[in-house]
């Protein structure tokens, strides 16, 4: 008889509930593990590439840090927006004889909306593949020490007067 007794606490409602919650406690620890040793093997095989493969996100940090240069398109189809950002009179003039020296075209010379700049920005538009290029060739082209290149933010297309740069001057140049 004790030992059907004994069966019967075995099958009570109590003891099922122990013998889960231990199962799912098991369960738990070895997923724990199982993360950990799935962070391990990541971190030996590239983990970049195995968490991208995971997430579903293209390629590793390789391909997404792999920047398409653009050569500069040369000096005469870029014409250039000349704004004076100083405030001082003729600096976007002497700017705009400069670059005329250098055979660039000049779309247009004219004040900045703000004569608050503090650096001398060459700006392109962010859509054009070879704006960044073609910015840091006038940077070179007129030895603009310090000059910001940087993608065109806030001047509107009709503002542009079809220039593929503009060149908002906050230094006198030197000649």
């Amino acid at each position: 008889m004790a030992a059907v007794d004994h069966h019967f606490l075995l099958d009570t409602g109590t003891w099922v509930a122990v013998r889960r919650r231990r199962f799912l406690e098991r369960f738990a620890v070895w997923g724990v593990l199982a993360g950990v040793a799935l962070l391990a093997v990541g971190a030996l095989w590239g983990g970049a590439a195995l968490v991208g493969s995971l997430t579903g996100a293209k390629g590793g940090p390789a391909e997404a840090a792999v920047e398409v240069v653009v050569p500069a398109p040369p000096i005469t189809k870029t014409p250039v927006l000349v704004w004076n950002g100083l405030g001082a009179d003729g600096v976007a003039a002497e700017a705009a004889r400069q670059l005329m020296m250098k055979k660039y075209p000049i779309a247009a010379v004219s004040d900045a909306p703000d004569h608050s700049y503090m650096k001398t920005y060459v700006m392109y538009k962010a859509a054009d593949p070879a704006g960044k290029s073609a910015a840091g060739a006038l940077i070179k082209s007129l030895h603009l020490q310090g000059a910001v290149a940087q993608p065109l933010d806030g001047v509107r297309k009709d503002q542009l007067a079809g220039a593929r740069l503009l060149l908002i001057v906050a230094d006198p140049l030197s000649h």
